[in-house]
């Protein structure tokens, strides 16, 4: 009797997941009325791209999973201890974004996951972490004209030396 090929479920499991939550996504993103807004793009802009994006990997991970089923593959080990901080970091920045700001607040979160995967140069990281989110905060308020966080700190300081926010 032939031995039935099924796809591997390390990949099948979160490629299902990814697929589906990125056609959710979608989904829920083109039911929603069109709204006119001053900016440049609309508040669907950034949801479709990471639907679209999340259901390109889901269709990636299946796929894998389709072609190496069969092969036995023992399962990576997962750090959890490095999963758990990097969540920690995250619930960190979310709750310190309105006072330190986007890009404080992002560069710590970035060095402190790095740090947790096993990067030990925590200057490169915060220097790493913050080009990355000086980046991302030029390309909202510049090029999409949408706001994030300076953070209460940051403005106090600015106004201190005499700069308007």
């Amino acid at each position: 009797m032939k031995r039935l090929l099924r796809p591997h479920n390390a990949e099948l499991i979160p490629g299902l997941f990814c697929l589906g939550l990125g056609g959710y996504m979608l989904l829920d993103v083109w039911s929603k009325p069109a709204i006119a807004t001053k900016a440049a793009v609309g508040p669907g802009l950034f949801p479709t791209i990471i639907g679209a994006g999340l259901a390109v990997i889901g269709v990636k991970l299946c796929h894998e999973a389709w072609l190496r089923r069969g092969q036995d593959e023992p399962f990576r080990e997962l750090d959890l201890r490095a999963a758990f901080q990097g969540a920690i970091a995250f619930l960190v920045m979310i709750l310190t974004l309105e006072w330190l700001g986007w890009v404080i607040a992002g560069s710590m979160m970035y060095a402190t996951v790095a740090h947790a995967f096993g990067e030990r140069r925590i200057l490169r990281s915060l220097l790493l972490g913050l080009a990355l989110t000086v980046l991302t905060w030029l390309l909202f308020d510049r090029v999409l004209d949408l706001a994030l966080p300076v953070g209460t700190v940051v403005e106090q300081v600015l106004t201190h030396f005499g700069h308007e926010i």
